[in-house]
């Protein structure tokens, strides 16, 4: 094969790939414009005539796509609603190298009151937003701290993130209940200081049972 046909070949190759990323783009932006469509259909529903009462015909008619693309992208309203928004993604997907960050999600939320405020005073959504958030944060501590903890506190470590999960997200539900008087920056702290609390007290405890051993 003389040199010529070599560069063919390899210009080839590369135009290929160019195509390839340049599909692989073109794809990624028509995903994220239909769950934007699929997202703001659903908060505008919700707004006007609350959680409970949205249907996934609602939601596709008024995204105007069809119910075979709703469910290429999410199994149930549910998911739909927790997982439309970057910043509760961004609490489920935090890499396990990272620490927890409060602030984009309680600036998102304070952004969001109506809605979030509307979520909260149904008992439907008001379950499915609070567990849903429970075990995403969750999750989130495991991944975060649950490699530190020795293996015979893992039983313990369990209790101990599923308390702070909960009370994580009661500290938001009141602070919107309430009308929001902190500010998103004060809750964030805020947010990091009970956790850190929480794990602190369970790592205080490990220590005192080494030293007693």
């Amino acid at each position: 094969m003389n040199k010529s046909t070599k560069k063919s070949g390899n210009e080839g190759r590369d135009r290929g790939g160019d195509r390839t990323r340049s599909a692989g783009k073109i794809a990624d932006r028509r995903v994220q414009k239909t769950r934007k469509l699929l997202s703001d259909a659903l908060v505008s529903l919700i707004l006007e005539k609350g959680y409970d009462q949205v249907s996934i015909q609602d939601i596709i008619d008024r995204a105007n796509v069809g119910r075979s693309t709703f469910y290429a992208h999410y199994e149930n309203k549910e998911q739909l609603l927790l997982f439309g928004h970057e910043h509760l993604r961004a609490l489920a997907l935090r890499d396990a190298g990272r620490p927890l960050d409060f602030l984009p999600f309680y600036r998102h939320i304070a952004e969001m009151h109506e809605l979030v405020r509307k979520l909260l005073s149904a008992e439907k959504s008001e379950r499915v937003v609070t567990r849903s958030l429970e075990d995403i944060l969750q999750g989130s501590i495991c991944r975060l701290y649950a490699p530190r903890t020795a293996p015979e506190e893992g039983a313990l470590f369990m209790l101990r993130s599923e308390v702070a999960a909960a009370a994580l997200v009661r500290l938001m539900t009141s602070w919107v209940q309430k009308g929001m008087p902190c500010s998103p920056e004060r809750m964030a702290e805020e947010s990091t200081a009970l956790l850190q609390r929480i794990l602190a007290d369970e790592r205080a405890a490990a220590s005192g049972r080494t030293r007693k051993e």
